[in-house]
Order: C-alpha cells, then structure tokens, then sequence
C-alpha cells in the first residue's frame, strides 16, 4: 500500500508538472492581439514585431551615420518640437532615476512591441514589450526598482514613482508580467494594462470604434503597424501647429488612419488606409489615367498623374509650366535712387523682403494661366499627368527644370489651347533656354518645355486607382544637387553656409543613398482611400 500511495503521488506530481508546464508555455505563447493589451482612449497606436531586430538593422545602417552628421538632423535639433521633447526626456529622466537616452532603448526593446500615446501635452504614454528576463535583469530601470513604492493590480505587482518638478508632477511606473515589460507615464494605465495581461475585464484600444473600424480595412499587419484617431488628432494643437503638410481642412473629411511597413528584399513597401466619415463620389477615370501615363517621358523622373483633376490641380500644374519661361533683363538703371528729405519715412521692417536685384513678379501673371486654366476647364479634362525633370544645359554650369503637362479631354481643342497660350505668353520669344511647345494626341493636349522625347513604359493601373506618381532618385539626385546650390548661391561646406536647399534638403537627400526610386498609387473607394507606397533600394 505505502509503495502504490508513493507510486501515486509521483504521478500526481508528474502530471501537475506537465500540465503546468503546458500552462506556462499557452502563457509565454500569447496569441492575442497586442492591441487587445492596451488601454483604451489613446489617440495612435504603433506596434512592431519585432523592434529589436529593427532597431538593431537602424543602429548599424549607413542611413543613420549620414542622418546623425547631417545639416538636416541639426536643423531638427534646434526645432521648438525637439526641443519639447528633450525637455520631456530629462524630467522623466529625473523621476525615472536612470538616464532616458537610446542606451536605455536598446536595453528595453523587446520582440512584439507596442506603444500608445494618449496625451500629447503630458506625454502620457503606455510601452508594452516581449522581454526576455534576463535582458531585462540586466537592464538599469529594473536595477533601480528598489527606489520606487510597489503596488500591485490583479495580483501581480508593480513600481511606481513620482516627482514634482515647479506646478507640474512626472509618473514613471513600470511592471513585469509573464514575459511582457510594461512602462508608463500613469498608475491607472499600467493598472489597467495589466488587467488586460491578466485576462480580466477592461476596455482595449482594440474595442474602440474607431480602431475597429480601420483596422477592418487591414488585410495583413505589416513589420510596423501605425493606426490613428485623425479627428482627436485634429483637435490637439500640437498637430495643428506641427503638422507641415498643412492640409487640416482637406484631412477633415476622414476620421482614422492607418500605415503598415513591410520590409521587402529589394526594400520597403508601405501600404496606407484612410475612412471618411462619409462616402464620396469616386472620380476614378481608369481609362483615361492609363491613357495619359503612357505620355511619360523617357527622361523623366518625377511623375504625377491624377483621374479627373480638379480646377485647382489644373491651374498649379500649368503654372509650372508655363510660367518657367526665361526671365525678362533687369533693368540696370545706371543712376542713384532718388531720396527725399521730405519724406516722413525711408521704409519700414518689410522692405527688408523686397528684392532689389531682379524684376518684380507681378501677379497679373497668375491671372494669365487663370486664363489659360479655363480654357482647359471647358474642355472636360479626364485626366491629368505632370512631368518633371532637370537638365544641365551645354554650358555646362546651369542647371534647367523642364516640365510637361499632358492632357486627356472629353472636348480637346489645340487650336484654343494655342490662343489662349499667345495672349498669356510670347511663344514667340527667342533665345529662351526651354521654349514652351504644343502638341495633340487623339484626345490628349500636351504643354511642354521638355525637347522632343520617346515615352517611357507606363505602369499598370488598379481599377479604382486616382492618383499615381513615381520619382527617381539615382538619375535625378545629383541634378538636383546641383540646382540647389546655384539656387542658394553658396558652395555647400563654405564657412558660414546656411542655404536652405544645398544644406538642409541635400544632406536629407544625401541620408537617403540607398534609395533607387520610389512609387505611390491611391485607390479610392468611397469610404475607403488606400495608398501603396514602394521603396526600391539599390542592390550591393
């Protein structure tokens, strides 16, 4: 009997063993949504599978030697933007009691990862990673648990910290659970985290409509997923005064967003969703943009195509051109300028912005190509194609910007479109470095200061597809360049140099080495826009 009683219990301890074992793996084997483990309320989620691996791929890359040397990074640095965010950094970094630097980052990346911000004015945050226990044992929060209170949630503990710092307090609270390092800037957002770890009820990010509804229109999650709330955002002024696109009131007519990376062998695809908060009117004109892209010029390297353009898109496009003819001679007036003692005031603050050196650009002629864009208006234009490229010119030292804008219309009249170009421009003008041509096509109108060119191959077009562009960056990078530079008129490297294109855009330019060329086309499904960005890198 003692030896069955012994024979029983061994078995009752190898079966707990085993079953136990099974349970701890199901645990460190967590299959749900990382979004499901978030608080929420916040206003963007970002999430990756891997973050170390790709902060390990950032911390060894040419990309980022040549980003942190850069006249660019330095502008960045001095921003007001940076420089709320570096006054964040150290008063977190007090409360905290370790330094928050990128040594800090790499000891606390994990595998799948993710972070959501809830409050921009108090960076109110949650980060949730898969940590290894002994990567975090050796890390220097972890180390420095000792100085914070412990509290616990759902039976597993955590520390928390806080400091008051002038009329303003600061939370550091951290937790460690199952596999999982959990930071925040809030007792009650690692309190409910951790709720959410522990399986028990309480409210995710993933259960909010909005992001719910974005996240529906998601067919795969990228290497790096980023999901928005656009009309919180919108509210906030911190994206109203940092958003340098500037386009608030055409980002009204959608409520969320999404971004997901997926890195490639040849480089990174990105693919973007946008929901409006109501359906719109598809303007897609899949013929007719199919039609116009076959225009592209051989020697192009930027190309832009829209379905159905607007009055707007019109009016810019054929500005480019159109008024890129050669300036008229200064007049060089050989006398002094007159001065009055009589005169209450020599000039003001403003003057400072007027140019003495060249003529004055006066706004009739913008009311010229106002002319000359409803003309093209009349004539029901389906689609519209801009193409752009430079060219060094045979002296050598110039370099030229060319541009074309082709066409597709419903109505298309060349002979109009000539008239109308003769009352807003001397076609005739001699001596000019790219003079300005038409031509007709079936039903496509071309304005060109490009040189006679065969077309390039044109890219497949999607049903639904309303916007397709494309830029080469290893034919055009250098030209480019080099125009900056005569635009600034300054030698990069000079002492004293602060020329906004050959400082600050080249040495952006210049990070980005690898790159090859880059494509966008959108699709717009009513509810629903959707854009695929490629990113082709160049094969070593």
């Amino acid at each position: 009997m003692r030896h069955r009683a012994t024979l029983i219990a061994v078995c009752c301890a190898l079966v707990s063993l085993v079953f136990g074992s099974l349970w701890l793996r199901a645990q460190r084997n967590d299959t749900r949504p990382l979004s499901s483990l978030v608080p929420a309320g916040a206003m963007f989620y970002l999430e990756a599978k891997d973050f170390s691996h790709l902060l390990n791929q950032w911390n060894s890359s040419e990309e980022r030697r040549r980003w942190l040397k850069s006249d660019n990074a330095s502008v960045l640095s001095e921003s007001r933007l940076l420089q709320r965010l570096i006054q964040s950094q150290v008063q977190y970094a007090t409360v905290a009691g370790v330094p928050v630097e990128m040594s800090l980052v790499n000891e606390l990346a994990g595998s799948q990862s993710a972070f959501a911000l809830y409050d921009f004015s108090t960076v109110h945050f949650v980060y949730l990673t898969r940590l290894a226990g002994a990567q975090l044992d050796q890390s220097n929060l972890w180390k420095v648990r000792g100085s914070y209170q412990t509290r616990d949630v759902a039976g597993i503990p955590f520390y928390v910290k806080t400091a008051t710092q002038g009329r303003d307090s600061f939370t550091v609270t951290f937790a460690s659970h199952d596999g999982w390092l959990v930071i925040a800037t809030e007792p009650s957002l690692i309190a409910r985290t951790l709720v959410l770890l522990a399986s028990q009820p309480e409210a995710s990010i993933a259960g909010d409509t909005w992001f719910a509804d974005t996240v529906k229109q998601l067919p795969q999650a990228g290497d790096v997923r980023l999901v928005y709330n656009l009309t919180a955002l919108r509210k906030t002024p911190q994206f109203r005064t940092y958003w340098i696109q500037r386009n608030i009131t055409e980002l009204g007519a959608y409520t969320s967003g999404s971004a997901d990376l997926f890195e490639q062998e040849s480089g990174f695809e990105e693919q973007r969703v946008l929901l409006r908060s109501s359906r719109a009117q598809s303007s897609a004109e899949t013929q007719s943009l199919t039609q116009v892209l076959n225009h592209i010029p051989q020697e192009s390297s930027l190309y832009r195509a829209w379905s159905t353009p607007t009055r707007e898109l019109v009016r810019s496009a054929l500005r480019q051109v159109v008024l890129g003819e050669s300036a008229d001679a200064p007049n060089l007036s050989r006398y002094a300028p007159q001065v009055s003692a009589e005169e209450p005031e020599i000039g003001s603050e403003s003057d400072l912005e007027t140019r003495i050196d060249e003529p004055e650009f006066h706004k009739s002629a913008a009311g010229r190509v106002d002319d000359l864009t409803d003309a093209v208006m009349a004539m029901g234009p389906l689609a519209l194609l801009h193409s752009q490229s430079t060219r060094v010119a045979d002296d050598r030292v110039f370099v030229l910007p060319e541009s074309e804008v082709s066409l597709v219309c419903a109505k298309p009249d060349l002979s109009a479109l000539q008239g109308v170009l003769e009352r807003a421009v001397d076609m005739t003008k001699t001596g000019a470095l790219d003079p300005l041509r038409t031509a007709r096509e079936s039903n496509t109108l071309v304005v060109s200061r490009m040189p006679q060119h065969a077309f390039d191959k044109a890219p497949v077009v999607l049903p639904g597809e309303t916007y397709v562009a494309g830029y080469d960056q290893v034919a055009e990078w250098p030209r480019y360049k080099r125009l900056f530079g005569i635009v600034d008129r300054s030698v990069p490297g000079a002492p004293g140099f602060t020329g906004f294109f050959s400082a600050n855009l080249h040495s952006l330019g210049d990070s980005l080495n690898r790159l090859r060329r880059a494509s966008l086309l959108t699709q717009d499904e009513g509810m629903v826009t959707r854009d695929t960005v490629r990113y082709e890198f160049l094969t070593r």
